[in-house]
């Protein structure tokens, strides 16, 4: 890609705290693009903000903590829908 190319795609996570139990679904927008060397450099966004890479070290917005498993979307869902319930996710 020359510096000025760019391309979006969207991926989706599923996460579970391993301090309060909490779990929820995040979709990220992702922008791939150049960086100045030519190397590939990927920005992570949610409602238009930046965040950083879900990857790196998540935090539950439960609890804060930073023992998060990052999961198969859709993983939470199915969770809650096998135990017989609906909870609502953040947002």
């Amino acid at each position: 890609m020359a510096a000025s190319d760019h391309a979006n795609t969207h991926e989706s996570y599923a996460f579970a705290c391993l301090r309060c139990g909490f779990g929820w679904e995040q979709e990220f927008e992702i922008e791939h693009r150049s960086g100045p060397d030519g190397q590939p450099v990927a920005r992570y966004l949610v409602d238009g903000r930046q965040v950083p890479s879900p990857l790196t070290q998540p935090s539950c917005p439960n609890c804060g903590g930073h023992r998060v498993r990052v999961l198969p979307a859709g993983a939470v869902t199915r969770a809650r829908r096998a135990r017989g319930g609906e909870d609502p996710l953040p947002g």
